[in-house]
């Protein structure tokens, strides 16, 4: 972790620099300034293949250190953000900010009328508030999520897949009083960090992985304690960049 690149910007410029990857200009004064550091480095790519992943951030990656992330990541973002939780950072990287379709701008729709093809992967609830029309799947589980992105990752110039096991395994082991959420967490990430290795494997040659973590639907009481517990208080939520 000490040799990848950091670089500290708002979460609410990646629309903009997802838009200027794919060769779209952005509507600027609409939305914020893309991040010019990731501009220089992975301009010219052909593809985006977005992977969001709930309860994951800056403190998981460095904490429990999954390996196909932790291995080949080339740059990292430290994503600074009024509201870090799921739907507050889906609303701002659809709308480019809080408010819905500000002045009419929708990332996916954008990308769609810039002459590039998307398709938004994830739970029926958030796809219906979300994909403003575009091309979706409903997927009712990560596995299914995972399963159908193969058919998806390179037929696309982006690509947008949604794992958010978590909320409903948790709920479900809350009453079963069967794992903590601490090794739930840990078991999902470094499940998912597998199938992103999978993906990577199938992904063509000159695309650009970005995998985002939020801090889930809603604040969670964990249980660590001392140093580790302030340490995951002050996490923040980041973008892993990883260019195949």
């Amino acid at each position: 972790m000490s040799e990848l690149q950091t670089i500290k910007c708002y979460m609410n410029q990646l629309p903009a620099t997802i838009l200027k990857l794919l060769d779209i200009d952005p509507p600027l004064g609409i939305i914020s300034e893309p991040i010019q550091k990731i501009l220089d480095l992975y301009q010219g790519i052909d593809r985006i293949s977005i992977n969001l992943i709930d309860n994951f951030g800056l403190f998981e990656i460095t904490y429990l250190k999954p390996h196909f992330m932790i291995a080949n990541s080339e740059v990292m973002l430290l994503l600074s953000t009024k509201n870090p939780y799921t739907l507050g950072v889906l609303h701002q990287l659809i709308y480019g900010g809080f408010e819905v379709e500000p002045n009419g701008f929708h990332l996916l729709k954008f990308i769609n009328n810039g002459g590039k093809s998307s398709c938004l992967i994830g739970r029926q609830k958030d796809i219906e508030r979300y994909d403003g029309g575009t091309k979706s799947i409903a997927k009712e589980t990560d596995m299914s999520t995972w399963v159908e992105s193969a058919k998806v990752i390179n037929t696309h110039d982006l690509s947008w897949m949604h794992y958010l096991d978590f909320e409903n395994l948790h709920k479900q082991q809350q009453r079963l009083k069967q794992r903590t959420p601490e090794d739930l967490i840990e078991k999902l990430i470094n499940r998912t960090d597998k199938w992103i290795l999978g993906n990577y494997k199938q992904l063509r040659k000159n695309s650009l992985m970005m995998i985002i973590g939020d801090h889930g639907r809603v604040k969670l009481d964990l249980e660590y304690s001392g140093k580790i517990a302030q340490w995951r208080e002050a996490s923040v939520p980041i973008a892993i960049l990883i260019r195949k």
